[in-house]
């Protein structure tokens, strides 16, 4: 499922006006049912709470002069409850029911039409048909506007939603056009420093990095620094996301603003950690995450161990001092955690050959698996090929491969401890490495040996 920007306070304000309303009107027959709906949609018993809207309905049409708006928003209730069951297919028809029913009743901009057809819209988004997605988006946008006006924080927030389908669609231009408007809203509803901003200029940087606007991304979370230092201070708590944003956008880039972007992006982080310890409103997981997220990036960038080691250090004695958080510290710290499978500089070969093993459609006839353990400092150690068919094809290439991973390691009271025995298995085609005059005798043997064996299979 698509990244989508969680905006449910917009179809909670519309449907519990919608519950309120069918409950103070209808006959206690449909009034227990709704009061069932709300006890099961509370507990995210969604099944249960589709066949509780179900039962609403059949109570509903049993009187012949039934109200034809209820019907329209028990259908949107019963499309709710099964959204979020996944059951998309009988969702989107209940919803586009919902709709028509609702249009029928009232007019084709009725406000309560907001809520059948973002639900409508986030339903086609799930099911992968984005352009369908999009135009209901556009709809739920034109409704909303027209009766809440052009620029409210919730108009702001449906178009960051819409600019998420488009980019599930691939349409990254428009994507960022959404993005753009969002801020504008937003920076007219909230002028000057106001805080109340960052969220849609996070968005917008975030949606830049990933369509690969490297350095308008950086701008704008610049931009971010900027306003929370003007607005709360050099020392801000608030600082601390923007900060990890940011060099997480920077480890491994070129020069930027005249400096090695890995260099720029641990000044970033340290910054960030030295915010977190000093501040007193930071509590003991903020602290944690960010001396993790500290050896996670040094892990992948530094050869000092000893850095990495200290930080996770840090992060696991934060994590050990509160009893609450002791389940997230072994989530964290029971097992080595694989950071990076494809270091930076990978030969293209290798790229070439993982992007072959991930294609589902391919005949996966070649296989190698190579055994390693994971030390102290987070590095794959004691390397060895246990398996390979064809043997020696790409031994060596894949071996290379699991030396440079980089692992957050496994703790145990508090310190590092070595894990042994993982392995990284490989599945690939073989068949279009190259004519067989080019491979070694042993090699040319086992590849049409298993060649042979899968056209008797």
């Amino acid at each position: 499922m698509p990244r989508w920007l969680a905006l449910a306070g917009i179809i909670l304000v519309y449907q519990g006006i919608a519950l309120a309303d069918l409950s103070a009107n209808a006959d206690p027959s449909v009034q227990q049912a709704l009061q069932d709906y709300r006890e099961s949609a509370a507990e995210q018993q969604y099944a249960e709470a589709a066949l509780s809207a179900k039962l609403a309905l059949s109570y509903l049409l049993q009187d012949p002069d039934y109200d034809r708006m209820a019907y329209g928003e028990l259908l949107t209730l019963l499309a709710e409850a099964q959204y979020n069951a996944e059951a998309y297919t009988s969702a989107i028809q209940n919803y586009q029911m919902a709709i028509k029913t609702i249009q029928s009743a009232r007019d084709r901009l009725d406000p309560s039409l907001v809520t059948p057809f973002l639900g409508l819209s986030r339903c086609l988004a799930a099911a992968g048909e984005y352009g369908k997605a999009i135009h209901n988006y556009r709809q739920t946008v034109h409704v909303h506007q027209v009766n809440n006006g052009l620029y409210g924080v919730q108009t702001a927030e449906l178009i960051a939603e819409l600019s998420e389908a488009y980019y599930a669609a691939g349409d990254f231009d428009q994507a960022n056009t959404m993005q753009d408007r969002y801020v504008a809203i937003m920076q007219r509803k909230f002028p000057g420093d106001n805080l109340a901003r960052l969220p849609s200029m996070y968005s917008r940087a975030d949606m830049l990095a990933r369509t690969g606007h490297f350095l308008r991304s950086y701008k704008g979370y610049r931009r971010i620094i900027a306003l929370v230092e003007n607005a709360d201070g050099t020392d801000s708590l608030k600082l601390v996301p923007v900060l990890v944003a940011s060099a997480n956008l920077l480890a491994g880039s070129p020069i930027v603003d005249g400096e090695d972007g890995t260099e720029k992006a641990t000044r970033y982080l340290r910054r960030a950690v030295a915010i977190a310890d000093s501040s007193d409103s930071a509590n003991d997981l903020d602290k944690a995450n960010v001396h993790i997220t500290m050896g996670d990036f040094l892990s992948q960038t530094s050869a000092n161990r000893r850095a990495v080691v200290r930080s996770y250090k840090r992060g696991w004695q934060y994590l050990d001092k509160n009893p609450a958080l002791h389940a997230y510290r072994d989530e964290m710290f029971n097992n080595p955690v694989l950071l990076t499978s494809l270091p930076a500089g990978a030969p293209a070969t290798m790229r070439d050959l993982l992007e072959k093993a991930s294609d589902p459609t391919r005949d996966m006839n070649g296989r190698i698996v190579v055994a390693y353990d994971v030390d102290e400092g987070g590095r794959s150690d004691n390397l060895r090929v246990i398996e390979s068919v064809p043997q020696g094809l790409h031994d060596h290439m894949v071996k290379d491969h699991v030396e440079n991973f980089a692992f957050r390691p496994r703790f145990e009271d508090g310190e590092p401890v070595p894990s042994l025995n993982h392995t990284f298995e490989l599945r690939y085609s073989f068949e279009d490495e190259g004519e067989d005059e080019e491979l070694p005798d042993k090699t040319r043997q086992n590849t049409r040996e298993v060649a042979t064996a899968d056209a008797t299979q």
